[in-house]
This record gives structure tokens, sequence and C-alpha cells, in this order.
């Protein structure tokens, strides 16, 4: 117990390596001392030694079930894993030892969004409240939690959005009467990142989400000190990128590989923050291609001094709204002009950024009214996309019950893509297109996919067609067998309602088949614009019933799949690789700096 004890006041200190020493001491002289276990645990979390922390963390809870710290430190290790179920169940259980966790209660919240479950997290994020009435972050996320991951039908989805505004509304009055110096604490903590996969026009709720986060982080940076922005001076342009996407993702594939490979380095210098945590081949290749790769910086508040040390006079978000950092470090004035892409494809709301770089074949006519900022937009596609090159694996099928009769139609969005009022047609394809088998990935967020599941088959039972003949949702494939999968699937099904850029862009590097449906904002409009830009507009859908016709006309016709399957490969050449958007892309920034 002394160990222990003076492990405690070494760790109250900081002095991390000396209280180490005596929880191990105490360990030698206790094995079974579940606190020291627990403490020792929780020292390696923070430390980032995972795997040995979460070994002690087990131990200390075999030994003692009910000890509340154990289960909070083990609860957010699986917590930054994404492991969201056994963060929920480690969270409940810290909070049957100690009820008056604020914290603990905040963090289920969390837990509970990952895993779909809104109400619950809801219901979590006010009992944080009612124990802490001045938690910021639990107030934030009780009005982020008003819009549901994968909600289970069309009611719960139709009223999110007026839910969201609302009690964003509420959430500005209550900052207003209590001016809280750590208002800027809320920002970034959660992000009402599923409004955009309700296919409306959220610009009036963002621009006043985006106003309170800049209010906020303004109060911060001028208790920060952080100088108003001035530019480089220098005779080129010097640019920066923040993203936590710097390696092998769908950003990176989509945007910022072409514009890092193809800028011309006599007119810009350019300068790359990453704010992710992992790194990859593609990160080191960004590395060796830049003046400059920033990289390990702690904290939020650490980028926004790195970033505003940089002097820069363009600083690009190739998204805002899918990562923490960025959702923070955009809420600020870090440059003279500030711009945001279609990484996340919908407007940021933020009056601190002046222009969202999108492209012309996406954009519907009347596009500048649902952006905040000014609508730049790029030739064509607006990106210069390379092909993945990846040689499929063999594919078997048959592990998930697929045989070689069944139509293969892909269905590729992750479960948020998938809107509850489109359910019916895709039962109405499988009613159409038997024998299939509409195939679905579970992703890394199983949960969502099993809240996905669960809606689709009462669908099917609703329309009378068999969910467990005609659909499968199988586990995430690597790239290779991926490509497997296109080459055997019939045809690619777009999401209506939020398209995929990059699944779409892949489907076409192997000459799949696409059935896309046009849908009214730029985020609906990806498939169809890549299919319009190789002249194949007829595979373009403009109403549910449309889209149904077209996919049963291909996927019964082995000799037009065969005949649209050449035209994709005598027409791709001109999406991949286009270097013109990037000079475009130089030309317009150059504009903008002066």
């Amino acid at each position: 117990m002394a160990q222990f004890v003076l492990g405690n006041q070494q760790l109250a200190n900081n002095r991390r390596e000396a209280a180490e020493q005596h929880f191990r001491r105490a360990l030698v002289l206790n094995p079974e001392f579940a606190e020291a276990y627990a403490n020792l645990g929780s020292l390696l979390k923070d430390r980032g030694e995972i795997a040995e922390a979460e070994r002690l963390l087990a131990l200390a809870l075999r030994l003692k079930p009910d000890l509340g710290p154990a289960c909070f430190t083990l609860a957010m290790l699986c917590l930054d894993q994404s492991r969201w179920g056994e963060a929920v169940d480690l969270f409940r259980r810290s909070l049957a030892s100690d009820p008056a966790q604020a914290d603990a209660q905040y963090w289920l919240g969390n837990a509970l969004m990952g895993q779909g479950d809104a109400a619950s997290a809801r219901a979590a994020y006010l009992a944080a409240v009612r124990l802490h009435p001045n938690y910021v972050q639990a107030r934030w996320g009780y009005a982020m939690a008003q819009l549901p991951a994968v909600p289970q039908d069309e009611s719960e989805q139709a009223c999110a959005p007026a839910a969201f505004s609302d009690e964003l509304q509420q959430l500005r009055d209550w900052f207003r009467a209590h001016r809280s110096a750590k208002g800027y604490l809320a920002v970034g903590a959660q992000k009402p990142f599923y409004l955009a996969y309700i296919a409306q026009n959220h610009r009036e709720a963002l621009s006043s989400y985006g106003a309170l986060s800049a209010e906020l982080m303004a109060a911060w940076a001028k208790q920060a000190r952080i100088p108003a922005p001035v530019g480089s001076g220098e005779a080129k342009c010097r640019v920066g990128i923040v993203s936590a996407h710097i390696q092998g993702h769908s950003v990176w594939h989509a945007l910022l590989r072409g514009w890092v490979e193809h800028l011309d380095r006599d007119r810009f210098e350019l300068q790359l923050f990453h704010t992710g945590s992992r790194r990859d081949a593609e990160t080191e290749w960004a590395a060796r291609h830049v003046a400059q790769l920033h990289s390990g910086a702690a904290e939020w508040s650490d980028w926004a001094k790195v970033v505003s040390d940089s002097r820069l006079d363009v600083l690009i978000y190739p998204e805002i709204g899918m990562h923490p950092t960025s959702t923070r470090l955009s809420a600020l004035r870090l440059a003279p002009v500030q711009l945001v892409s279609w990484g996340h494809p919908i407007t940021s709301g933020l009056p601190t950024i002046d222009g969202y770089i999108s492209a012309q074949a996406f954009e519907p006519p009347e596009a500048e009214a649902h952006y905040s900022e000014k609508l730049l937009t790029l030739p064509r596609l607006g990106c210069c996309y390379q092909p993945f090159e990846t040689r499929p694996n063999r594919l078997d099928p048959s592990v998930w019950g697929i045989r070689p009769s069944h139509r293969l139609l892909l269905c590729a969005g992750t479960a948020y893509k998938y809107a509850p009022q489109h359910d019916a047609v895709l039962a109405e394809i499988a009613r159409r297109c038997q024998p299939c088998k509409l195939v679905f990935f579970q992703g890394t967020e199983v949960g969502l996919a099993a809240l996905l599941e669960q809606r689709l088959r009462a669908s099917f039972a609703a329309a009378g067609v068999s969910f467990d003949d005609c659909v499968r949702f199988i586990p995430w494939q690597s790239q290779p067998a991926f490509f497997a999968l296109l080459d055997r699937a019939d045809v690619y099904l777009d999401t209506i309602g939020f398209s995929g850029f990059n699944t779409t862009m892949q489907a076409i590097e192997r000459g799949t088949p696409v059935v896309a449906f046009e849908g009214e904002f730029m985020r609906g409009r990806f498939a169809s614009a890549i299919l319009r830009q190789m002249g194949l507009d007829e595979w373009v859908a403009t109403s549910t019933e449309q889209y149904v016709q077209l996919v049963e006309r291909i996927v019964l016709d082995k000799s037009l799949r065969r005949s649209v399957h050449k035209q994709i490969i005598d027409r791709r050449r001109p999406l991949f690789d286009d270097r013109q958007t990037v000079a475009a892309l130089g030309d317009l920034l150059l504009r903008l700096r002066h």
C-alpha cells in the first residue's frame, strides 16, 4: 500500500517514470492488487503502450469486476479503437460503481453514438449535464445527437434536421447567457456529420452551427494570442493543406494526391499538416513531394500555432467535419484565404471559410444557394485521380452463399448512406432481378451495418421479398478482393441521395456497369457526373422508378452488360490523371491570393 500511495503521489506531480516503478513494486509485493494494475494500466495507456495497458486493465477487472476506475480507463481505450459495444458496457459498469460521474455519462454518450443509438446517447448527455450543468461538451453532444446515423424509419430521419436546428438555437442561447470561458472545448467534440446524409439544403442550419463554432473559437484565439494572418510576403504562393487523411484514404485518393503531385513548384510552396495519427507509404511519399510535412503535434491547440506560424497565403481543408482537429482549426482564421473542398461534400457553414472548391460536373444549376462559401468550380471532375491498378484476388463468393447462377448487385455504400425512404426501391430491385444477391459491406462500424440490415429486413418483409434469399452483408474487403467483386458483379448500384465517388471510380477502373441516381445536391451526383463525362447518360436515373428499370434492364441482359463494359473501357481514360484540373486549381489560388 505504501508503494501504491507513493506511485499516486508521483503521478500527481507528473513524475510518470517514478510512479510506474512504485506501481510495479506494489505488484511484486502483492500480485493481486487490482488498483495497482488499474493505475499502471492507465499510465501505460497515456504513454501509448495500448496492448500492455489493456492486459493490465483486464487483469484488474478480473480481480475486482466492480473497480470503477479500471472500467472507465478500459472503456476509453475501447472508444479510441471504435470498439463501441465494449466501451458502452464498460462505461455502464463504471457508472454502476459510482453514478455521479459526469465524464462517464458524457463518454458513454459518445460510445452510444458510435454504436448508432442516438436516443440513448441523448439520455447520457443529459445525465452528464444534470451532474455538471457547465459541461459544454455534453450540451454540444446533445444537439449533435439529434442526428441519427442509421434512422430506423422515415419519420425519424424527417424529424432530425428540425430537431437539430431547435437544439442548436437553444445551445446558442445558453452560451450567450453563460459566456463560458471554456466554450471552445465543445467545438469539434462532436460534429453534425450525419446531416449531410439527409438530402435537403442544410445551408441555414450549418451556417448557424458554423457561426457559433467560429464565435467560440475566436474567444480561445484571443486568449491564446493567435495573431491575425498576414501571409508569407514571398514571391511563391505558400499553400497549406490541413488533413488527418494524408495516408491511404478516400480523401487522399480523390483529392490530395493529385494536388500534391502536380501543383507547380515554380509558383507554389506546399506545406502539409498531417493531423492524423496514422502514417503509411502514402504519407512518406507526400513528405518527399512537398516543402514540408508537419506532423506529431499533440493537441489541436498546438496545431493552431504551427499553422499560424507557417505564415500561409492560402489554407485548404480538403474536408471539414470528418476529424475533430480540422473541425476546430477551420473555425479559426489562420490564413488570409481559407478554402474547403468536397472530402465531406456539404457546406461547412463557417464564416472563416472563404470558398468551396467543387467541380463543374458535380454541381446542379443554382448550386450557389447550397453554400455559405463562394462556390469555386474546377473543370470536369475537378480532380487528378489515379487508378489503383491493383490485381484482383481470386474470389470464392460461395463462402457468402453466392452461387454462380446468382446475379450480383454490388451495394458498396457505408450504412449511413442508405436512407430509409429508399429501402423499398432496393426490395423492388431484388424482386425483379431474382435469382440475385444484393451485396452490402459491414465496414469497420459493424453496429451501424446491423442497424441497416434490421431496417432492410423489415422493408423486404413488407414487400413480400425474401431478404435471406436476396441480400448478403459481408465483411469489409481488401482492395484486391473488392476488385474481384467488381469483376464478378453484374452491376454497381449508386447510393441514392449520397453518391460514392471513390467506389464509382473503382467500378469504372474495372469496367463494371454502373447505374447512377442524379440527386439534387452535389453529394448525390458523383456517379452521375462520372457517367455523363463518358457520354453514358442513359445509365443516369432521375427518378426511383427509372432507377429500378435501369437496374433491371442491365442485370437481365448479358449482352447489354458486355456492351456497357466495353463502352466504359473505351471511354474512361479522360477521367484519370486529369492534370489540367490541378493547373486550374493553381490559377484559382493565385487569383484568390491577390
